[in-house]
């Protein structure tokens, strides 16, 4: 049973969720015309930045904008994280439609108090106006700068992305493994989205029970963000791609959201791959509830974050990288 204070949050999500999209005209056909594909993307982003604003920026926290080469960024930095080299990579989510740095500040804070570290946060292009390989290409770009430019140690840095994010930071780990190129610490998916083609139980089980996400409005997002691939290419959906030889793992999931089958098996399969993996599934919790830390259940899954990725990007997994390089 979920807490008090959980129960609530979520009481006061599904209210302004519900409210917002009484202003629209509901999710339109996955395979329907592109203008209404477009229109649809424009009213979820304008309302999603609409409740990014009422979740403040703690006082202990500020942000900076980033201008990497050919994209966009913010820089998240609580006074917890103080002077280390130690980086945060974080990708937003958004169903690949929507969500910006704005939107996900106070996420960003969050993690840098945890982890200890500031929190890059890319601006990566959005569907349906740019159909994959833009956003990939994007996140790509920002692992480049910050590694290269900037003069992050990829060892040093943990890459993690909630919902959509989460499934694009775990495709950026399998193509530079694919390159031959060194990997992050450690990888952190907040309720990611690996199956794009929905083939998961939870997707029509919890269907309607998740305040904050439903199958009538994922699957639209997808479709537009594959362009003509199939939604079971490894690029567009990661749960198809070999997860052999990705670096440690912590994957988070709500026990009533309908991504909870797609951390359960992301998780199994990269286990079956010799993968270090873990799995933590909150019952009675929402999809990306780490964004509302005002509750137990949040603040515990927060905690446990900043420990493993403090855990995998520290001086003795640091050298041990470099000695099998």
């Amino acid at each position: 049973m979920p807490s008090l204070r959980a129960r609530l949050v979520r009481q006061g999500l599904a209210t302004s969720v519900r409210l917002m999209r009484a202003r629209g005209s509901g999710a339109p056909d996955p395979d329907g015309p592109l203008e209404q594909l477009e229109a649809y993307a424009l009213r979820m982003r304008e309302q999603m930045e609409e409740l990014g604003d009422r979740l403040p920026l703690p006082r202990t926290a500020s942000w900076e904008a980033c201008d990497l080469p050919g994209v966009l960024g913010e820089w998240v930095r609580d006074e917890a994280a103080g002077d280390t080299d130690r980086v945060v990579l974080h990708v937003h989510g958004g169903a690949y439609a929507m969500g910006s740095p704005r939107s996900h500040r106070g996420l960003g804070a969050s993690l840098s108090r945890t982890a200890r570290a500031p929190v890059l946060l890319p601006e990566y292009r959005l569907a349906p106006e740019h159909v994959y390989p833009a956003a990939f290409e994007d996140v790509l770009s920002a692992w480049n700068w910050l590694t290269g430019e900037y003069g992050a140690e990829p060892g040093r840095v943990a890459v993690s992305g909630d919902s959509a994010g989460g499934g694009l930071g775990l495709s950026l780990l399998v193509h530079l493994r694919d390159q031959g190129r060194p990997l992050p610490g450690c990888y952190v998916g907040m309720s990611p989205w690996t199956d794009l083609a929905g083939t998961g139980g939870s997707m029509q089980e919890l269907d309607e029970i998740d305040p904050w996400l439903t199958a009538g409005l994922v699957a639209p997002a997808a479709r537009a963000y594959a362009g003509e691939l199939e939604l079971d290419d490894p690029r567009i959906s990661p749960h198809y791609a070999d997860l052999t030889g990705l670096p440690p793992m912590l994957v988070h999931v709500g026990g009533h959201e309908i991504l909870r089958d797609d951390a359960r098996r992301l998780v199994a399969r990269a286990r079956q791959a010799g993968v270090d993996a873990s799995l933590g599934e909150f019952p009675g919790l929402w999809h990306v509830f780490h964004a509302f830390p005002g509750f137990p259940e949040s603040r515990r899954a927060l905690r446990e974050i900043g420990a493993f990725m403090r855990r995998h990007t520290g001086d003795d997994v640091v050298l041990a990288h470099r000695r099998s390089a």
